[in-house]
């Protein structure tokens, strides 16, 4: 494990050293080592490290190289598998067969699309990536294989689209981009809703409707699981966890209640600092609800970071919903550098934003020490040549 906790060191004496959020050369340049870092790390990893890799991504990355391409259809079928990431797997097995090329491509493709996606719209990319690393989404991404190809799509067709000027074009693109994700993880079609939050901005009315939707959500999370699973048809991979003995369940402990804490500290956050401080710039009528100078970028990213941290919330009632997070967590680590940018007093922000490391940090310790290998597999780690 001192594998993590040496490059970790390093990516943020690095990032400190080096002063990287000083121009945009030295942000690209952080954004570039740091993930470079993190591939190598993820990409010349045994097969043994990541409990999915091993149970049965590996198995099954040999298994459709058998297959012909006009069998890669029934494969998915047999293995309910999404028939995109199965044509991608296929194609890696064109290159070849040895299951260390896939681990050194997924990596690729998933880190740097989450280096790219924190580098286009954070305001701090070295607290956002060490806040990666800490809420051990790292770990986790080098075990969902699927779900991670298909975060990385959609990460990417957000920044498209928050670089473009939103027009009908710009969203057909990136629902395009949502339904290409789903071909590799079908929870990725739940991401349509991001359209209809980029278009709505946060005001303190929301943060009212936003309680009460989560609560009706918690109280009623059976039944609603339920109705999002029709939107995946008769058959999908989301049925059997109603009665799984493991997912179907709550998972309540001292580590999914701090996940949940660190998830919804940074909405907290957020809505202080962007919603509750903004100064009104003009009132359309009297009594009427005040206008607050909330970009896009910031009422999205409050809107995701409150619906990931519903889903951590709902972990208390079925594990499951913890797979559905990973979508929106990513701009939590966003969230928190650009929320507290807004802290004028130069103290008062230098201890909030220790604050955050140190709780993130505590996190990042105690779940490499104690559950990585449980939780994550990815301890004890080995190289490609220690196998």
């Amino acid at each position: 494990m001192a594998i993590y906790f040496i490059s970790a060191f390093f990516i943020y004496l690095y990032g400190i050293v080096t002063h990287a959020n000083k121009n945009n050369f030295r942000r690209k340049r952080f954004i570039i080592l740091s993930f470079a870092l993190l591939i190598i790390i993820s990409g010349l990893r045994a097969p043994s490290v990541g409990i999915d890799i091993s149970k049965h991504y590996a198995r099954r990355f040999y298994e459709i190289a058998n297959y012909s391409w006009v069998e890669v259809p029934r494969f998915s079928l047999i293995t309910g598998y999404e028939i995109g990431y199965c044509l991608f797997t296929k194609l890696l097995t064109v290159f070849s067969t040895d299951i260390h090329l896939y681990i050194i491509v997924c990596s690729v493709l998933i880190y740097s699309s989450i280096g790219y996606f924190i580098y286009k719209t954070s305001d701090d990319v070295v607290m956002s990536v060490m806040l990666f690393i800490f809420s051990c989404l790292y770990y986790m991404f080098m075990n969902i294989m699927r779900q991670g190809l298909a975060v990385a799509i959609v990460l990417f067709g957000y920044v498209l689209l928050d670089n473009s000027n939103r027009k009908l074009k710009n969203y057909i693109v990136f629902l395009s981009m949502i339904f290409l994700a789903s071909t590799f993880h079908e929870s990725a079609i739940l991401c349509v809703v991001m359209v209809i939050f980029d278009r709505l901005k946060f005001t303190r009315k929301q943060l009212l409707l936003g309680a009460l939707a989560v609560a009706g959500i918690y109280v009623f999370y059976n039944r609603l699981y339920v109705t999002v699973l029709r939107l995946f048809g008769a058959g999908n991979n989301y049925e059997r966890y109603l009665t799984s003995a493991t997912e179907g369940i709550g998972n309540l402990n001292i580590q999914t209640i701090y996940n949940f804490l660190l998830t919804i500290f940074a909405f907290v956050l957020g809505y202080y600092f962007l919603v509750w401080k903004k100064k009104k710039i003009k009132t359309l009528k009297e009594n009427e609800e005040n206008v607050y100078q909330l970009g896009n970028r910031e009422s999205f990213m409050l809107y995701m970071t409150l619906i990931a941290s519903t889903c951590r919330l709902l972990i208390f009632q079925m594990n499951v919903i913890n797979r559905f997070s990973y979508f929106f967590v990513p701009f939590m680590l966003v969230l928190y550098p650009h929320a507290l940018s807004f802290e004028k007093s130069v103290s008062n922000r230098r201890i909030l934003k220790s604050s955050v490391y140190v709780l993130f940090l505590i996190y990042f310790v105690w779940i490499t020490v104690s559950y990585a290998s449980a939780l994550y597999g990815v301890v004890p780690y080995k190289f490609i040549w220690q196998q």
